[in-house]
């Protein structure tokens, strides 16, 4: 047992008073006239001792009423996280903690939790003392609110600001940089948390913070989320989309909750019009997968939305998706010999085997003197051995007018090259071959990221890369962009644009005297998406995570344009172009839904945002999970429940006792009452 307003057993004192009374009735004298005193010695042994004992025995009832009212008054509590009076009489320090992250906004009746733990909060702040010192902070973004002790006016409205988002909050970075401010020097320090906390820390938690063992911290979570169900995935199984061809959608939900939903309706819009239902039946625990299959709703971009029923947790009820639809990819193969013309056949016919949207025109011309490309897309173009200053005008009139170029380059002497397909188009320059000789040049990925290898369909894309035994080496510009290196870092695949229209520019051949590349699993999906890249923006409309970047390509002719975005809510912003880079930068993407943007007054592109994965709802993890870190003297885990604040109370102070002292002095000053009270009979025998 520990107490908490220690100054009150100052008043101890008072157990003295009924001593003293005691001593004082001692002292006085009654006088008792007898007529004899043979009657006083037959008293002596009987009753005398009885009537001492009883002045005894109301006297240590006095003395016990008195010293349980006192014990009362100091609040007396069972053992606490906390030292008690101890910490009472000491500075300390108190982070608190706010998760308003997506996961947070999950009902519970019909509050969310992030709207559960803000009024919590608030319940708990007469907890501490009010000279504590608070810092606030919110996990999305990471923020400290306020600063200041805990009797502070603003510390209500600080905690009031917060609002909710449907970010991914890293809790634990966020944690850490909290604990390792330098301004806490407090003997007592304590961390309240209020998360849901769905994934596991690591020892980077305590990483830097000195005194790391001194800290107190309060895990506090909300309930169960009971009714849920989420769509965890929603990929389309079509390389291509055109107007004649079904869209195919593979669907994948899981029910997250702690009850089983019978007969849930799952929808797809095309446009916000429904194209699509499946009813179904789904246990707790499990998932399921289900396709989609309807046809575009029209050319261009459309929308696309899987949707579920309202449920305790909506952000998880809807993937959005934009698909640029094509009715037909227009493809002229140009090859310097009747092999190169069959290799880029195969492969497009791999791509199509029903030929229903990859129109093929093929034609071998080993000298491009004049190109007629006005009935093409794309051009696939391999193993030049020239081009004339016409094929040069023929090829730069196709690009501008917004076609694509897929080349393949064999020869290594420029000088047959006219000089305006380096000057005015910005080919890279051929130097030299390289042979690797008895050996390879084994390839990479240029950079971290690449819009254009990342995500292929393809297994295991480290597996699939190349062997290069010849190549051109080649002379860069600086608006060439490399995906793909060899091991000595020159350019393996550059892209670069030439008005409306993009070129995709292999240094090798697909031939396998130069490479391996015809057999690797990887060809065929990097075709299907230069194609798709050079026919569609695919990259434009592909999603992005809550508040990541996106990068938008724009061509040359467009970027003067007026560029606005319109977000999922409504909210026009204008947009500056990147001017070097030829495309505009979007910053802002805090919204679930579909960003529109428009280029004067038009629809241009639109792109989708998604969930973050750690923000769907998953089991919790508990103090068992980070013993290895928090040791059980360090922590303490509740959930959010009805009249929260006293068990919070209960927790860090103790329970409190003061009803049983005050039961206990009632029941010893009622016996005090009973013992001490007169006997009438004795009363009435004295009257008479």
């Amino acid at each position: 047992m520990t107490i908490l307003s220690p100054s009150a057993l100052w008043f101890l004192g008072a157990i003295s008073i009924p001593i003293i009374i005691h001593l004082l009735s001692r002292l006085r004298i009654n006088k008792v006239e007898f007529s004899t005193v043979r009657f006083i010695k037959q008293l002596e042994t009987s009753s005398i001792r009885k009537i001492k004992f009883q002045q005894i025995l109301l006297l240590l009832l006095r003395m016990l009423v008195i010293a349980f009212l006192v014990m009362m008054m100091t609040q007396p509590v069972t053992q606490g996280f906390m030292p008690g009076w101890l910490a009472a009489e000491q500075d300390a320090r108190l982070i608190l903690v706010i998760d308003n992250s997506a996961s947070m906004s999950a009902k519970v009746g019909n509050q969310s939790f992030f709207e559960l733990s803000k009024k919590e909060a608030l319940g708990l702040l007469p907890s501490f003392n009010k000279e504590t010192q608070i810092t606030l902070a919110q996990t999305c973004p990471p923020k400290t609110i306020f600063k200041g002790q805990s009797n502070d006016p603003d510390l209500h409205a600080s905690i009031q600001s917060i609002q909710p988002t449907v970010d991914y909050d890293d809790l634990w970075a966020n944690l850490n940089h909290l604990l390792k401010d330098e301004t806490i020097v407090e003997p007592i320090k304590e961390c309240v948390i209020f998360s849901d906390f769905m994934y596991r820390p690591d020892s980077t938690l305590m990483a830097g913070i000195p005194n790391f063992e001194s800290w107190k911290f309060y895990f506090i979570q909300p309930g169960t989320v009971y009714d849920n169900l989420s769509i965890r995935s929603v990929s389309s199984l079509n390389r291509i989309k055109t107007m004649s061809q079904l869209v195919k959608l593979n669907t994948r939900i899981e029910n997250s909750g702690e009850l089983p939903k019978p007969n849930v309706p799952l929808e797809l819009l095309f446009n916000e019009h429904r194209v699509g239902q499946v009813v179904s039946e789904i246990e707790s625990g499990k998932e399921k997968e289900f396709q989609f299959q309807a046809y575009p709703a029209n050319m261009g971009i459309v929308q696309c939305r899987v949707s579920l029923p309202k449920d305790n947790y909506d952000l998880d009820n809807n993937w959005f998706l934009s698909m640029s639809i094509m009715e037909q990819i227009r493809c002229g193969i140009i090859g310097a010999n009747s092999d190169d013309v069959a290799m880029l056949e195969m492969v497009l016919r791999a791509i199509d085997p029903q030929r229903q949207f990859l129109s093929i025109e093929s034609r071998v011309q080993p000298e491009l003197n004049r190109l007629f490309l006005d009935d093409v897309d794309v051009a696939l173009i391999h193993n030049p051995k020239n081009i004339t200053e016409e094929g040069v005008k023929d090829l730069e009139k196709f690009l501008r007018s917004g076609g694509g170029v897929i080349w393949f380059q064999g020869n290594e002497d420029g000088s047959e090259f006219h000089p305006d397909i380096f000057e005015k188009i910005g080919f890279p320059f051929p130097e030299k071959r390289m042979n690797a000789g008895q050996g390879f040049f084994s390839t990479q990925i240029a950079g971290e990221y690449s819009d254009l290898l990342q995500d292929l369909q393809v297994r295991n894309l480290d597996s699939e890369l190349p062997e290069v035994f010849n190549y051109i080496q080649t002379k860069l510009d600086v608006k060439q962009k490399v995906h793909w290196t060899l091991n000595n870092s020159d350019p393996l695949l550059i892209e670069f644009s030439k008005g409306s229209g993009s070129i995709f520019y292999f240094s090798t051949l697909l031939d396998l005297r130069w490479n391996d590349l015809p057999i690797r699993g990887m060809l065929v999906p990097l075709i299907y998406r230069l194609l798709v890249l050079t026919g569609t923006d695919e990259i434009n409309t592909s999603s992005v995570k809550i508040n990541e970047p996106k990068w938008i390509s724009v061509e040359e002719k467009y970027l003067r344009h007026k560029w606005e975005i319109v977000s999922p809510s409504g909210i026009t912003e204008m947009i500056v172009p990147d001017y070097d880079r030829e495309g505009i930068n979007i910053s802002s993407t805090e919204e679930l839904g579909v960003y529109t943007v428009y280029s004067n007054g038009e629809l241009f592109t639109s792109f989708p945002t998604r969930l973050h994965d750690q923000e769907y709802i998953q089991p919790r993890f508990s103090q068992n999970d980070i013993e290895s870190i928090l040791t059980s003297s360090q922590t303490r885990w509740l959930t959010l429940k009805d009249e929260f604040s006293q068990v919070f109370l209960e927790t860090r102070q103790g329970k409190s006792l003061w009803k049983i002292f005050l039961a206990l002095a009632i029941l010893f000053l009622l016996a005090e009452s009973i013992i001490g009270r007169p006997i009438r009979a004795n009363m009435k025998a004295e009257n008479s």
